[in-house]
């Protein structure tokens, strides 16, 4: 989520926003809705522009009053469907939002957002500002009165898997090949990363990452995070980017200590722990890092440092949080299943298996492998798989030149080709009726 990067950082970021066509809309706040026979105090009038900030609702103040917490409420949703989200926003450090402060939504993008002032008694934006270009009629109550919504339904774990791109599940992931292309597709780890999981060399051009531990890259220079479409890192303990010049695309969310060295940071970065400098990173123009813990900086450094490093390490009391995906891993269905839709113990024409475990060589294209009880082995020097595979409760290798499709392990994907490229695709691409998913 995004904090106070100052006015001219802010400008920066908006503009950029409206150049690669995101949606940004202004909201202006114009009325006053009186509750009763006194006359209120004076409203604050102000000029919001919402932006979606590598997949963030960010409300950043760009003009008029300021305005005191406390004295506004932001209530988001679809539709007619508000609720209080104020408390899931940044806040500004002052206790004042003000020109050129950004408060960013700590959860899912919503598709539409009101501002109101001292309880319900003043709508804030008019006309409502809308999401995503998106119109609703009638304009949505405020929250509180008929209309609020309930608890939202619980999704299955197919259900997010396809919504948000899942290209690797499973509590490891070692990758020796060259890269790996999944821009706009997400990797969850429930376990950590270290150096020695990667080639030193790699690129894994993918838009999310979550791990469930610890990262620590020191060594080689191995990048994390997409260039063209830039979304998250979140890193469930301390996060070490030490040796090696390796680019870091994306905002980072670390939930430990972060200790940054080489690296070129493209983000923002939220650190709810202590930040600890070394001599060389590299930290773009409006990029920063947010910190609530203590700084450790070269003892000497040079004005060029001071300006373009230290400078960007703003302290706070809290930063934005994110937390590891909240979904059960899929489990196999009954054999019985698999059994009616045509599944077979080894690859036949329908490309369908289901086994204990399973273990080729060659290669095999829109394949749909099923390990109910083992691991799952396929490639082998210069071959391509394209497909999925599915290991409930084992893990996936995979040998050959290159991997398109989706891995689901709950022990792991593991890449021992040094030349290996992996591409992602969607489950939806290999099995289009929802009914025949494996899992």
């Amino acid at each position: 989520m995004r904090q106070h990067r100052g006015e001219e950082g802010v400008s920066e970021v908006v503009a950029a926003v409206l150049l690669v066509g995101l949606t940004v809309l202004g909201v202006a706040i114009v009325a006053a809705i009186f509750l009763s026979s006194s006359q209120p105090e004076e409203i604050p009038h102000a000029a919001i522009v919402a932006g979606n900030r590598s997949g963030y609702l960010a409300l950043t103040h760009e003009g008029g009053d300021s305005l005191k917490v406390g004295e506004y409420r932001i209530y988001a949703g679809t539709g007619n469907e508000l609720q209080d989200v104020t408390d899931k926003f940044t806040v500004p450090p002052d206790g004042m939002w003000s020109i050129g402060e950004t408060l960013v939504y700590n959860g899912p993008v919503p598709e539409r957002v009101i501002v109101v002032s001292r309880g319900t008694e003043t709508i804030l934006s008019e006309p409502t500002f809308v999401w995503g270009g998106k119109v609703f009629d009638p304009d949505p109550v405020v929250p509180g009165e008929p209309g609020e919504p309930g608890d939202p339904e619980e999704k299955e774990p197919i259900d997010i898997i396809i919504e948000e791109n899942v290209f690797v599940y499973g509590s490891a992931f070692k990758f020796g090949g060259a890269n790996a292309n999944a821009p706009n597709a997400t990797v969850v780890i429930t376990g950590g990363l270290n150096t020695n999981n990667l080639n030193g060399g790699a690129f894994l051009n993918v838009s999310n990452f979550y791990f469930g531990g610890n990262v620590n890259l020191d060594g080689g220079s191995a990048s994390l995070g997409s260039e063209e479409m830039p979304g998250i890192i979140y890193v469930n303990g301390d996060l070490v980017l030490w040796e090696g010049g390796r680019n870091i695309y994306g905002d980072v969310y670390v939930d430990g200590d972060f200790r940054l060295k080489d690296a070129k940071i493209h983000g923002d970065v939220y650190v709810n722990g202590d930040l600890t400098l070394g001599n060389t990173p590299w930290i773009a123009e409006n990029a920063h890092i947010y910190y609530t813990g203590k700084l450790k900086t070269p003892e000497h450094y040079d004005d060029y440092y001071a300006t373009n490093i230290v400078a960007k390490c703003i302290h706070q009391a809290t930063v934005p949080k994110r937390d590891m995906p909240d979904f059960e891993f899929p489990s196999a269905k009954s054999p019985e299943w698999y059994d009616t839709h045509d599944y077979k113990q080894t690859l036949t024409s329908t490309k369908k298996v289901y086994a204990p475990s399973y273990t080729a060589s060659g290669s095999a294209s829109n394949i749909i492998v099923v390990a109910h009880d083992g691991d799952i082995s396929v490639g082998g020097g210069g071959t391509t798989v394209t497909g999925v595979l599915f290991a409930p409760k084992g893990s996936v290798t995979f040998s050959g030149n290159s991997f398109e499709g989706v891995v689901i392990a709950r022990d792991g994907f593991f890449i021992s080709s040094g030349g290996t490229k992996v591409t992602f695709k969607n489950i939806q691409e290999y099995i289009s009726d929802p009914e025949d998913y494996p899992f």
